[in-house]
């Protein structure tokens, strides 16, 4: 492999860096990197991981292991890190989210951790509902002199994962309970564990990983001798489980850590996450902190408004400058249209984008619908509709896909339903959006390293070309046999149950496995229905063509032409609201925007959102009659 001089290399892909953002990728210490809003925070990484590789400055063999909050973003930053150095260099680089990186850990050093706490191989990842912990809390079963105690079900959920106020390792032998509380979360992991299934929550898992790592020096020596940087993205978003598992692994090491993010697009307080994050960061690894000023998303407005709700929300925030400040601005960029009822907001936005889509200059993909909560209650009582009037579709990606239990947006996130999409469009001969040397690079990292790849990309299209022709002949039969879910299953097959299932840790578990499978199957017969042929099943299913309407919690990462918040009113909020968070929920959801900016209200009051409220008209947003 032939290296670059640190001196001599450049950005990729003729990306243009301002001289802070060199200076952060070139680094050779650990930073603490807070950065607004479009300042390309994922291609930062990318491309610090360009000039880390490819100028050995991660000495090889170590690794650069990048971690994420949202399994998408872990996705998008490995893509970019793979076009950016290629498949080789690329192998070096591990992207994860926190949860799969926690579970990385359980599932191959499960042995690691001190009996009374060792789940079996076939445990499972829980996700408890507000009435199991109540059930638990009403009925703890504890043992004197806690017997008679009861716990409010935030207590029990708060409490579950970890004995005492901050995650910590559990101790070789069980402990006896120095408080109630702690009695509360021993009878939990009690209860857990003994049931067949041992359903583990994730906070769970990071306690585990924690312990594991804690008490098993070479395993964490195996860490630091695999990776020699650490990437962390969103890292304002980190929970105190997650900080607990990477401190205990890279805590006063020599891994160089890099952390990016924004307070101010804090969104996971209800996780956990804190505004204090960074600042621990800095001082648990002595790191350098930087703030980068630049947008490289935004037009010169919507920057303007962005830094006049930054001020408000945090008056010592820097002011950060817009890089596209010579683009023209719309001559209607931002404004507030309250209409006089429900029914008149749903059709006045589905006609504003259907009149934008006819006029030829948009496409339905660049306006993203944002709702504060509960999308599926805004899509079915008339906003739906009012779209399906005006013939546009729209796409809400926090809907459940069938009986599956999985959002659309985490499906369409999922290295499976990519992979089978992508066969069937190689499959159908549609060449369209890279379909096959994306197929390709996806299987690839569940087929063997880059070192054979000239033979097991030969291997590889041979099982691609014996499954073409499988699919071929189940669906153009007339035997009457053709369903979408043994369409699923004989892709797999084709493809290799085996291979596929390491494209993510938790395939390893049979029943996540079945269950994505089950997803894609009734995700496609619903993109089948009166569909044409093939593409038009495929586009369906990506969502072409199609508005997005999203949770302001789901837009992090995203960007699009025209951001429309819809329904600005109390009722669209949570009833006990905090409105410091929501503030910064807002700022999200306003950042969003590449160009316009609008918000909506109907029948509704707005007292509760009155800060919000407040927070554009200081921004000089104005109240305007109608879209233009």
């Amino acid at each position: 492999m032939n290296f670059v001089s640190r001196d001599a290399w450049c950005p990729s892909d003729g990306i243009q860096l301002d001289q802070d953002s060199l200076d952060v990728v070139r680094s050779h210490v650990s930073q603490a990197v807070q950065a607004g809003p479009g300042a390309g925070k994922t291609e930062l990484l990318a491309q610090r991981a360009a000039f880390l590789l490819e100028t050995n400055t991660c000495i090889a063999p170590k690794k650069i292991l990048a971690i994420s909050f949202k399994r998408d973003a872990a996705r998008n930053l490995k893509e970019r890190v793979a076009k950016r150095v290629g498949p080789e260099l690329s192998e070096r680089f591990d992207s994860y989210t926190f949860d799969a990186f926690a579970k990385g850990i359980l599932d191959r050093f499960r042995e690691g951790l001190p009996e009374w706490v060792q789940p079996s191989r076939n445990y499972e990842v829980s996700f408890p509902d507000w009435r199991i912990w109540k059930e638990f809390g009403d009925r703890p079963n504890l043992d004197a002199p806690f017997n008679h105690e009861t716990f409010h079900p935030d207590t029990v959920k708060n409490g579950h994962a970890y004995l005492g106020r901050a995650p910590s390792p559990f101790p070789t032998n069980r402990p006896q309970p120095a408080s109630a509380v702690e009695a509360m979360t021993l009878a939990w992991w009690t209860n857990q564990l003994s049931r067949t299934t041992q359903p583990l929550t994730f906070d769970m898992v990071k306690t585990l990983a924690q312990t594991i790592i804690h008490h098993n020096p070479p395993i964490k020596r195996a860490f630091l001798n695999s990776y020699s940087h650490v990437f962390l993205d969103e890292f304002q978003d980190t929970t105190l489980p997650q900080y607990a598992v990477l401190k205990e692994i890279f805590g006063g090491s020599q891994s160089i850590l890099t952390a990016v993010g924004d307070n101010k697009q804090l969104i996971m307080t209800f996780a956990g996450a804190t505004s204090e994050r960074f600042r621990q960061f800095s001082t648990d690894f002595n790191s350098q902190n930087v703030a980068l000023a630049s947008n490289f998303r935004s037009n010169q407005r919507i920057v303007d408004i962005v830094n006049s709700m930054a001020k408000t929300i945090e008056p010592a925030s820097i002011t950060v400058k817009c890089s596209k400040a010579a683009d023209p601005i719309p001559s209607v960029s931002d404004g507030i249209v309250t209409f006089s009822s429900d029914g008149d907001e749903h059709k006045g936005i589905a006609e504003f984008i259907s009149r934008e889509i006819e006029s030829g200059d948009m496409n339905a993909n660049d306006f993203i619908v944002l709702v504060r909560q509960k999308a599926d209650d805004h899509e079915n009582n008339g906003l739906g509709a009012a779209f399906e009037e005006v013939g546009l579709a729209l796409r809400n990606e926090a809907r459940t896909i069938g009986e599956s239990g999985i959002s659309l947006q985490d499906l369409s996130s999922e290295p499976l339903a990519q992979a089978v999409v992508l066969f069937i469009q190689v499959a159908t001969g549609d060449r369209r959006y890279r379909a096959y040397p994306d197929l390709i690079q996806l299987m690839s990292i569940s087929h063997g390293s880059t070192s054979e790849r000239s033979a097991e990309q030969f291997r590889l299209e041979q099982v691609l070309r014996k499954a073409t022709k499988a699919f071929e002949e189940f669906t153009t039969s007339s035997d009457g046999s053709f369903s979408w879910d043994a369409l699923v299953d004989l892709i797999t097959v084709q493809l290799g149950e085996d291979k596929l299932r390491r494209l993510a840790q938790e395939y390893k578990n049979p029943e996540r496995f079945s269950k994505i499978k089950n997803g894609i199957a009734e995700f496609l017969a619903e993109c089948s229905q009166g569909a044409k042929n093939w593409h038009e099943v495929v586009d369906r299913y990506q969502g072409i063509n199609q508005v997005r309407l999203m949770t302001v919690h789901k837009s992090k990462g995203l960007e699009a032409h025209t951001i429309i918040f819809f329904s600005l009113c109390d009722e669209s909020f949570f009833y006990k609201a905090d409105m410091d968070e929501e503030a910064l929920a807002f700022f999200v959801a306003v950042s969003r925007a590449e160009q316009r900016v609008f918000f909506t209200r109907g029948h509704g009051r707005t007292v509760k959102l009155e800060p919000l409220y407040d927070l554009l008209t200081q921004a000089g947003v104005p109240n305007i009659l109608a879209f233009p």
